[in-house]
């Protein structure tokens, strides 16, 4: 993103400079604006990269205060770990709340 900063603020600086040359600048006007873009589509690629972390930070906080050995069926369990299960003719996909998804196939 440092870089991205960067590139913008030198188009800048160029595009402010060909203003005083009473030249338009639409081409580096267009390019900040897609540089632009480009930063906040990073930035929210980035949040949802921490918002997956955190899932799965919480996923393991849970996992490590449970028993190793799953003897029967828990309700909480389940609940706490599995978002939900699709079931298809011949597998089916469980997806976890962390978003991970693991398909079994019968």
């Amino acid at each position: 993103m440092a870089a991205l900063d960067e590139q913008i603020k030198t188009l800048q600086h160029e595009l402010l400079a060909k203003a005083d040359l009473k030249n338009p600048g639409d081409d580096l006007g267009m390019e900040v604006r897609r540089l632009r873009n480009e930063k906040q589509a990073l930035q929210v690629e980035e949040a949802s990269h921490q918002d997956l972390k955190l899932r799965i930070d919480d996923m393991m906080t849970f996992l490590d205060g449970q028993s190793c050995e799953l003897t029967e069926y828990d309700e909480q369990y389940v609940r706490t770990l599995i978002e939900k299960i699709t079931v298809y003719d011949d597998y089916f996909v469980v997806e976890f709340k962390s978003g991970i998804e693991i398909q079994i196939v019968e």
